[in-house]
């Protein structure tokens, strides 16, 4: 139903979330050999935690946290390290399974000691984790960087044991400031416990999300120690609001020497980076007239702008043949810069096009947005700067905002990401900043188009060609996953996604147009082959003639739910498929299924089936949406009418017909 895979990024460090299953925690670690042959010390396991039978925390739990302790110590103005302890009570397969095999992800930069894993059996005998059962390997990669992981199976494991692990991370040139401490993850836990030692001078500040206050009371080490307990698992639900809207997290923040974070103080700042670095020299004005020359309107001049700097100007941050080295290197100074070298990152080709907008003689802001993949921004609810992000150039014509972002390669002209719908962003001129919301787009804006031409044979086997185009944001969301694959890897990614639907079909002559030409659909086309896709009793063929939803699941199966329910942005289909019946076949009934659709027109699906006679085709067309009005959160007490809708959704979309052998 809904095409595209969010991969969503933590901003902080870069690296794609993972459960607690995956990796033992959500911030990433480098662990090494030697390290692990390290002296481990170990706390006393007590006889009561050996005896558990069942969990405290949640009845049903397959593993359970006893506890989990992070200590973060920032003394050292220069690294930042953490020291993580956690001790793990599995209770039934399930649990052994999810805990049997353990990858902890690293990236440049961190580096981790003492890496350390044990199972302490009922009967109190132990059995560690040996160096020699660590292995490396390649779990991601974007663009030249790749994201490793050190791998091992846990010894010993299963139920009624005790699993513990113990790290130290270390990040050079980091701070504590801006760090989210989580209070819960997806594993149920008894007691979680944080320890925080503040650079010298600072003040540690709290903010708390989606719980009470906490006290942190200081140690005798120079620690704020907060502990939490009986706290559940996050339980991940699909469509659910992001992390930051639905776990228990303090957000850590700083108050130096008496000073505090301002939006006034931030937005001083940029104004001065806007007013300096992207001022028009001599050869931008004359980049600009340019450009711009014979256009009517001011739209026009920025489309002519926005195309020169997205396009001619080599981006850094996309370009896939430069390392992490490579890119270090590259230092330009300003907007003027720029444009000699013809080379930058986003965010210096967006002061270049600022320049050149400038230059035009349009009124030219920044922009910096908050994320809705990580959370509803809103300055009130979160006032630092760690809640925004640099988001492109904001134009105004007239009374009417554009917003643009020609650091990003795969953006068309006039759309952001949809992150960046439906919250707060800043807009920051020469003259101060005020506060605007993108609105969300509509449906008909991101739309897939479905085209299929097939012939079903009389065994039941469905063969023929499709053609999809997908815009808007389901074209923006499939270029940002797949921009730093080679063309090979970006087939790959589709024809396990298409298998993933239909295990049986058999690709070929598969093409994708317009992956770079943004202002276009992207555009996959390929033949395919099926075998009993056409279920085949008797004298009759049961065919389902929605070709592009067959193999679905239900998109919501639970009866019940935790949290509300949240889609990225409104989206539409429209297919269009033809079957060519087999020969001596005829339908025992054409009739479509009924419309379905919502009170408030929220969503809906129309069906329309034919049958041209003449040539014995069966013509299926559907019509689909989502999101009417850019309704795309839901509480969760609406959670069973929207159940209830995509349930009638699917069961239009797997309407079968019936074909039966003519006499």
């Amino acid at each position: 139903m809904f095409p595209t895979k969010l991969n969503l990024i933590i901003r902080s460090r870069g690296v794609p979330t993972v459960s607690f299953f995956t990796v033992l925690l959500a911030v990433t670690v480098f662990a090494s050999l030697s390290n692990a042959q390290m002296a481990t010390q170990w706390r006393l396991v007590t006889p009561a935690e050996l005896e558990m039978k069942t969990p405290k925390v949640e009845p049903d739990a397959d593993a359970e946290a006893i506890f989990w302790e992070i200590r973060i110590d920032d003394k050292k103005s220069d690294k930042l390290s953490y020291d993580h302890y956690v001790r793990v009570k599995i209770f039934t397969e399930r649990g052994r399974e999810r805990f049997a095999k353990m990858d902890i992800p690293y990236i440049k930069g961190k580096k981790v000691e003492g890496v350390a894993a044990r199972v302490v059996r009922p009967d109190g005998s132990s059995v560690e984790l040996k160096p020699t059962d660590i292995f490396e390997r390649e779990i991601a990669k974007v663009g030249k960087a790749k994201i490793l992981a050190k791998s091992f199976a846990v010894p010993g494991i299963e139920p009624g044991v005790i699993v513990e692990y113990q790290y130290k991370e270390i990040i050079k040139g980091d701070s504590a400031a801006g760090e989210r401490l989580y209070f819960q993850r997806d594993i149920p836990m008894q007691r979680v416990t944080y320890f925080i030692r503040p650079v010298k001078n600072a003040t540690l500040g709290f903010n708390y999300f989606n719980m009470p206050e906490t006290r942190f009371t200081e140690d005798r080490e120079g620690f704020s120690v907060a502990t939490l307990t009986g706290v559940p698992a996050l339980k991940e639900e699909p469509y659910m609001p992001p992390d930051d809207e639905v776990k228990k997290w303090v957000f850590l923040s700083y108050r130096t020497f008496g000073s505090f974070f301002t939006w006034s103080f931030m937005s001083m700042n940029w104004s001065r980076i806007l007013s300096t670095l992207s001022k028009p020299n001599k050869e931008v004005k004359l980049k600009a007239a340019e450009l711009t020359a014979g256009a009517t309107t001011d739209e026009e001049k920025l489309r002519r702008i926005y195309d020169f700097t997205q396009k001619r100007i080599r981006n850094i941050d996309f370009d896939t043949t430069l390392t992490e080295e490579q890119r270090e290197k590259v230092d330009v100074k300003d907007a003027d810069d720029v444009l000699k070298r013809g080379i930058g990152n986003s965010i210096y080709i967006n002061l270049l096009f600022a320049s050149l907008a400038k230059a035009a003689g349009l009124d030219v802001n920044l922009l910096f947005s908050g994320d809705r993949s990580e959370n509803f921004f809103s300055p009130e609810k979160y006032p630092f700067q760690r809640f925004i992000h640099p988001a492109g150039v904001a134009i105004k014509i007239g009374t009417t905002w554009k917003y643009l972002n020609p650091g990003i390669p795969y953006l068309p002209f006039g759309r952001i990401l949809w992150t960046e719908e439906g919250v707060s962003a800043m807009v920051i001129g020469n003259g101060g900043f005020v506060w605007n919301k993108a609105p969300v787009s509509k449906f008909e804006d991101s739309r897939a188009k479905r085209t299929g031409r097939f012939v079903l044979s009389e065994e039941g086997t469905l063969e023929g060609t499709v053609k999809v185009e997908y815009d808007g944001h389901q074209g923006i969301a499939r270029r940002r996953d797949d921009y730093f694959n080679s063309p090979s890897k970006r087939e790959e990614n589709f024809r396990e996604e298409l298998k993933r639907r239909i295990g049986t079909a058999e690709i070929s002559s598969l093409s994708i147009e317009n992956f770079d030409e943004n202002s276009k659909p992207l555009t996959y086309q390929y033949k395919i082959s099926i075998k009993n896709y056409g279920q085949k009793t008797g004298k009759r063929i049961f065919v389902q003639p929605g070709f592009f939803e067959y193999g679905s699941p239900a998109v919501f199966s639970s009866a019940t739910r935790n949290y509300g329910v949240y889609f990225p942005f409104p989206w539409s289909e429209s297919d269009d498929i033809e079957i060519k019946l087999p020969k001596d076949f005829l339908l025992d009934n054409v009739q479509a299924p009924g419309d379905v659709s919502d009170p408030s027109k929220i969503g809906s699906l129309k069906v329309q089936l034919y049958i041209d006679k003449t040539n014995n085709i069966l013509i299926y067309k559907r019509a689909f949406h989502f999101g009417g009005d850019g309704n795309i959160l839901f509480p969760v007490d609406t959670y069973t009418p929207i159940k209830a809708l995509f349930d009638a959704f699917q069961k239009s979309d797997s309407h079968t017909l019936s074909l039966k052998r003519s006499e």
